[in-house]
């Protein structure tokens, strides 16, 4: 019957389109609709609860992904402090001095003490002043002991008068251990709450490891120091983080969401009046329930509107699609297009101009691809000929080590695409199975590529040298690395220096060692370098002036 496989192939063909699925997926939905009102009545309340659980505990991580942030940046104002060369040199009068100017715009202040806890400096008070002994708890002793950083639990400072968190982090000056510390207030923490908008009617409060209230978002002054109720003490003994019922401080029932913080061991608790949930739940599904009915009948009129628009911007999508393939130029998307639509038109556009400029980069990439492996060739036949050559009796663990040396400078440049390698990474890298007898400090310094490439090898060969002759060849030996950069000349300068090694005499003649470091600092990076073998042990200084812009780089 010709009449009725014309009807059926008809009927199949706009079932097929866009527009007809549309259609039969908004009446589809009719009947299943109808059907699951009932279900969505039971199951909205659930479901409200739900959202409103997980936004406890969203605001939770984010409050205490804000106090870590905050805590963060006390250790980073200790570190930076750590260095300054006042303290370094144990001028206390002067870094007293440069510590108060550094915390004009901050609301902490900074405190050093011994390794008994007598506090040498507290920039809260005048420089001579008479200090109290502060009493650490033993895991700061043990984190300090371990040259860590710690952050305290809440303390109650004793110049200051008041509940207070401190950062410290190990320092040596002159030889002697001592801590320097960040010292804020414990109310300071409250400004987390503010800036995060936690609503009136919650309550977020900020426990440390002991589950004593830090900082609280209402009634902080009268609950700083309290212990949380037992039923919160209770749920943190059996998880880090979760929603449960409790009881606040001031006896209302509420439903708190509560996660710990792997940095700090801090618990951030945000809790709300379970009468207050319950109201708000059924709001939700009041409103919820009407706005599906709207949504559902909106559906049906919009699926009828719009079928034929996006039929007809599908049909240019295709014509696109096959306008690509032949490599001819797309045209600039109709301004009435739908947002999708034209955001896949956009993407079709950008891939047509990428494929193009990819066949670019390609060629482009090759020809810089061949320039450093005819680099690093070259640097290994120059090291090679160096130490096969012109060392008497060099073995092959020689050679092999200085390749390490090289190959770890490579990969770390590799990581960044060789755009630049980190110069304390660097130096790691390079000094090998000698690394934990080096002291290293210094400023985070970006190196180029044939910079970093060239102090690998100078490094590796002070720490050979060292190991042969100096103090790294005697069981307590150790040896020094600072470096520093200056901001307004872009000269990196640096010092190495061996620490209670056997005496040292000049040699009478420089070795492999002495003219590669002295070849590779004064010919390839154009800077200076001297040797001074003074009897207690070597001292080499280097002064080098960095590129301003990287020489090798990747297209992107």
């Amino acid at each position: 019957m010709p009449g009725l496989g014309t009807a059926e192939h008809g009927l199949r063909q706009g079932v097929s389109s866009v527009r007809g699925r549309l259609v039969l997926l908004t009446v589809s939905l009719l009947i299943p609709a109808l059907l699951a009102m009932g279900f969505l009545l039971a199951s909205a309340d659930r479901e409200s609860r739900g959202r409103l659980y997980q936004q406890l505990v969203t605001t939770g991580r984010a409050l205490n992904g804000a106090v870590d942030r905050q805590a963060a940046t006390g250790v980073s104002v200790a570190e930076t402090l750590a260095t300054d060369q006042a303290l370094i040199d144990g001028d206390w009068a002067a870094f007293h001095a440069r510590a108060r100017r550094a915390m004009e715009r901050r609301s902490g202040w900074i405190v050093v003490a011994d390794a008994n806890g007598q506090q040498v400096i507290n920039t809260l008070v005048p420089y001579g002043n008479p200090l109290p002994r502060i009493q650490r708890t033993r895991e700061e002793t043990e984190a300090f002991s371990a040259g860590r950083n710690k952050v305290s639990d809440l303390l109650n400072g004793p110049v200051a008068g008041k509940p207070v968190i401190t950062v410290g982090t190990p320092i040596t000056v002159k030889g002697q251990f001592y801590v320097l510390s960040y010292v804020v207030e414990s109310a300071s923490f409250a400004s987390v709450f503010r800036q995060q908008r936690v609503p009136d009617s919650w309550v977020a409060t900020l426990l440390d490891n002991k589950q004593r209230v830090i900082v609280r978002s209402r009634l902080n002054e009268k609950f700083t120091g309290a212990q949380a109720s037992a039923d919160m003490t209770e749920n943190l003994r059996h998880s880090t983080e979760g929603v449960n019922k409790s009881v606040s401080l001031e006896g209302v029932p509420t439903m708190v969401a509560y996660t710990r913080s792997p940095q700090t061991g801090w618990t951030l608790v945000v809790a709300i009046p379970r009468k207050e949930l319950a109201s708000t739940v059924n709001r939700s599904v009041a409103v919820g329930t009407g706005v599906f009915l709207l949504l559902l009948v909106l559906g049906v009129w919009l699926s009828l509107v719009y079928s034929r628009r996006i039929n007809r911007d599908m049909r240019r999508l295709v014509q696109d699609a096959s306008a690509i393939g032949r490599g001819e130029t797309l045209r600039p998307a109709p301004r009435d297009s739908l947002e999708e639509i034209a955001a896949v038109h956009a993407a079709l556009l950008t891939a047509s101009d990428e494929l193009k400029a990819r066949e670019e980069r390609q060629g482009v990439m090759i020809n810089e691809l061949n320039h450093r492996v005819k680099n690093t060739l070259a640097t290994v036949q120059a090291l090679a000929r160096q130490t096969f050559a012109k060392v008497d009796g060099a073995p092959l663990s020689v050679f092999t080590d200085r390749l390490i040396a090289l190959s770890g400078a490579h990969d770390l440049l590799t990581r960044t695409g060789w755009r630049e390698a980190d110069m304390a990474a660097l130096v790691a890298a390079s000094l090998g199975a000698h690394t934990d007898r080096v002291d290293r400090a210094g400023p985070t310094v970006a190196l180029a590529p044939h910079t970093a490439v060239g102090l690998s090898m100078v490094f590796h060969e002070l720490a050979t040298n060292s190991a042969k002759y100096g103090a790294l060849s005697v069981p307590n030996g150790r040896a020094a690395l600072t470096w520093r950069l200056d901001p307004v000349t872009d000269v990196l300068s640096f010092v190495w220096r061996d620490i209670g090694g056997p005496p040292v005499t000049p040699p009478t003649a420089p070795g492999f060692g002495t003219r590669l470091i002295e070849s590779s600092i004064r010919r390839e990076q154009k800077g200076q370098a001297r040797f001074d073998f003074q009897p207690e042990g070597l001292v080499f200084e280097a002064s080098l002036p960095l590129p301003e812009a990287v020489r090798w780089s990747n297209p992107v």
